[in-house]
C-alpha cells in the first residue's frame, strides 16, 4: 500500500464534482454547467470518421454485384498469430512474446491510498490509475502531473506504444458491475457449457476493462456454397463493421460483440480515462486482410446454417469487398474474462467478453484439435480446416439501446443467381436457388 497526493477536481464556481469530457477536452460541472479546459494549450483535434457507404446498384430489380464478381477459395492456412496454438494462450502469455515492457509494468503495479482533499475520507485504487472517485463524497481526484494530454504512460500500453493508440474511442457506457451481471446471465442461460469452469468466481475476480483498437469499414460478400441441401450462392453485407486491429485478444470472440453505435465516437486520451482499465495498441504484426479472412472462415458457415436451417456447409469460394471508412481507427470498450491460468491447450478453455457500450455478452469454448486439422482432399475448392468446432454463445441486453444511423448492421445472407451481364443477380427464394450437387463425397463444417 502506497500513499499518494491527490488533486480534487472540483468546480471553482459551485464546488461540485466535475467529470471528464473527452469530446471537448475539458472538465464539466453537471451542477452549474461550468467547463474548464484540461490545459491552456490547444488540445489536438482529430478528424472525425468519414463514413464511405456505397449502396448496391439495383437495375430493373436486379442487384449489380460487380464488386464481388471474382470469387476464390478462402485460405485454409493462416499466419502463426492466427493459429489455434496462439489463440489458446492467455493475453499475458501473448504479451510475454513481444511486449515484456508492459508485462513488467503491470506486474509492478500496486494498491495505493490517499486522503480525499474534499472530505478527508480514505480513497483507494491502483497505481495505473490517473483519476479516482471518492466513494464518500463523490468527488473526482486526479494525479496532478498525469492530468495532461498525452501523458498516459507508454509502458501501460499493450503493444508497440502509445503512438499507435487511436485518438478516438467509444467510452464505457456500462459499469463493471453491469458487465459482470451480463456475463453471469449468459453463463446461467447455458449452464452445461460452463460446467467445471468456476466461471462465476472468475467473472467477479478477473474481469478486466480494456480499450481495444478496431478499424471500421463496410463489408460485402458473395459466397458459393455446398450444403446438405444442395449448392447455392449468397450475397451479404455488413455495414459499419469493426475489425480487430490486434491479436492480443481473441478476434473471433470480439466479432460477436456487435452491434456498435458509432454515433458515440469521441476524441480520446487515456490520460483522462477514469477507473482501472487497459489499452491495447494497433498491432503491425498481422495484416488486416488476414484477420478479415480468418474471421470469415469461421463466421460464414455459422451464418449460413442459421439463415437457411442447414446441417452441413462447405464454402467453395468467396468474394469479399471491404470499403474502409476514412479516419476509421478507434478504440472500443470491452470487458474481458480470459482463460484460467491452469488450463492447457488440451483442456476446454472458456473466454468471455462484454460489449462495454451495450452490455451484450459473448463466450467462446475452444481447445486444441485432437486429430489432424486437414479436412481437404481435391474437393470442390478450399474449405475450412477445423476438426474441432468452436462453440459460441451470446446474449443480448434486456434493455434495448437506441442506435444512431451509424451503427453496425449485419444483414442476413440472401440467395442470388447471376442472370445477365454485366454482373446482374436476381434474389431468389432459397428453394429456387438450390441446385443438387453431383459429388459423391463432400467435406463439411458441421
Amino acid at each position: 500500500m502506497e500513499l499518494l497526493e491527490g488533486l480534487s477536481i472540483k468546480c471553482v464556481n459551485c464546488g461540485g464534482a466535475m467529470y471528464v469530457d473527452q469530446k471537448t477536452a475539458s472538465y464539466l460541472c453537471p451542477y452549474c454547467g461550468s467547463s474548464v479546459p484540461w490545459t491552456d494549450e490547444n488540445y489536438y483535434r482529430e478528424l472525425p470518421i468519414t463514413f464511405r457507404h456505397k449502396p448496391v446498384q439495383v437495375i430493373d430489380g436486379l442487384l449489380k454485384l460487380g464488386h464481388v464478381e471474382i470469387t476464390q477459395p478462402l485460405p485454409d492456412n493462416f499466419t502463426q498469430l492466427l493459429s489455434k496454438e496462439y489463440r489458446l494462450r492467455s493475453v499475458d502469455d501473448k504479451l510475454t512474446l513481444w511486449d515484456t515492457t508492459t508485462t513488467s509494468a503491470f506486474a509492478g503495479s500496486f494498491t495505493l491510498e490517499f486522503t480525499c482533499p474534499s472530505c478527508g475520507a480514505t480513497v483507494t485504487g491502483v497505481s495505473t490509475q490517473n483519476i479516482f472517485t471518492c466513494k464518500a463524497c463523490g468527488n473526482k481526484i486526479g494525479v496532478g502531473q498525469a492530468l495532461k494530454p498525452g501523458t498516459y504512460k507508454k509502458e501501460y500500453v499493450m503493444g508497440v506504444g502509445a503512438e499507435s493508440v487511436p485518438p478516438r474511442a467509444i467510452t464505457f457506457g456500462i459499469s463493471s458491475e453491469e458487465a459482470q451481471s451480463a456475463a453471469r446471465e449468459l453463463v446461467h442461460t447455458y449452464p452445461e457449457a460452463f460446467a467445471g469452469q468456476d466461471i462465476d468466481q472468475r467473472i467477479a475476480q478477473t474481469m478486466t476493462a480494456v480499450y481495444i483498437p478496431f478499424s471500421l469499414s463496410d463489408l460485402s460478400l458473395k459466397v458459393n456454397v455446398k450444403s446438405d441441401r444442395g449448392d447455392f450462392t449468397t450475397y451479404q453485407e455488413i455495414v459499419d463493421w469493426a475489425c480487430p486491429d490486434t491479436t492480443l485478444y481473441d478476434v473471433r470472440l470480439l466479432d460477436y460483440l456487435d452491434p456498435w453505435d458509432f454515433g458515440e465516437v469521441t476524441p480520446f486520451d487515456p490520460a483522462f480515462a477514469e477507473g482501472v482499465f487497459r489499452v491495447a495498441a494497433i498491432a503491425n504484426n498481422c495484416s488486416r486482410v488476414d484477420i478479415i479472412d480468418y474471421l470469415l472462415a469461421e463466421r460464414i458457415p455459422l451464418d449460413l446454417q442459421a439463415a437457411f436451417d442447414l446441417t452441413t456447409t462447405a464454402v467453395v469460394s468467396c468474394a469479399r469487398d471491404f470499403r474502409k471508412h476514412k479516419s476509421g481507427s478507434l478504440l472500443l470498450p470491452i470487458y474481458y474474462v480470459d482463460k484460467r491460468a491452469q488450463d492447457g491447450a488440451r483442456d476446454k478453455q472458456v473466454r468471455l467478453a462484454v460489449n462495454g457500450q451495450t452490455g451484450k455478452a459473448a463466450a467462446v469454448l475452444l481447445q486444441s484439435p485432437t486429430a489432424s486439422s486437414s479436412l481437404l482432399g481435391d474437393v470442390a475448392g478450399t474449405l475450412l480446416n477445423h476438426t474441432d468446432k468452436e462453440i459460441y454463445h451470446t446474449i443480448t441486453p434486456k434493455t434495448h439501446k437506441h442506435m444512431s444511423a451509424e451503427s453496425t448492421i449485419r444483414m442476413s445472407p440472401v440467395p442470388v443467381r447471376k442472370v445477365k451481364a454485366p454482373f446482374l443477380h436476381q434474389v431468389l427464394p432459397f428453394k429456387q436457388s438450390v441446385q443438387k450437387h453431383g459429388l459423391a463425397k463432400l467435406y463439411f463444417w458441421k
